[in-house]
């Protein structure tokens, strides 16, 4: 084995997607490899989107318990689209496999920090995300890139890029 522990961020983009693609060719190869994908989400973001969408925004919303519910909401329904979207990618692994949602603070250093504290030997990443910046590597890969402790492969989707 030449991995055991492959951490895998995931963002929904293309890139991100040839990323999960890629750990799942190393994780067929090895069915004692555990993979961890990573979601890292904007909750406050999301749940002022659902807020705005019922007609409501974070002044009207009258308890503490009433925007924790949202909070749960937004988490709850996050979870459910990624798993939506990554489970037929993950049929028929043998492998261990974790899936999380983590709070945005800084993509990049939260990446950083997952690997350490699971002891993941890899980082397999998009070389783009669904962010505005572009160019040769997004700036949380970058970031990834010069900061990550262990081997980060980055992964760009499509040969034409």
């Amino acid at each position: 084995m030449l991995y055991d522990n492959i951490m895998i961020p995931y963002d929904g983009s293309a890139s991100s997607k040839a990323a999960l693609a890629e750990a799942v060719r190393f994780a067929k190869d090895d069915p004692g490899l555990t993979l961890r994908i990573v979601q890292i989400i904007d909750t406050d973001q999301l749940a002022i989107d659902k807020l705005e969408a019922e007609g409501r925004d974070e002044q009207t919303v009258a308890s503490s318990a009433m925007l924790q519910k949202t909070y749960e909401e937004v988490t709850e329904e996050a979870s459910k689209a990624l798993h939506r979207e990554i489970d037929p990618l993950l049929s028929g692994l043998m492998n261990k496999v974790y899936i999380e949602l983590l709070q945005e603070t800084q993509p990049g250093g939260q990446i950083v920090t997952y690997a350490i504290d699971n002891l993941c030997d890899l980082i397999v990443m998009g070389s783009r995300g669904l962010g505005a910046l572009r160019g040769i590597l997004g700036s949380v890969s970058s970031y990834v890139l010069r900061n990550a402790d262990v081997p980060v492969l980055i992964v760009k989707e499509g040969t034409n890029e």
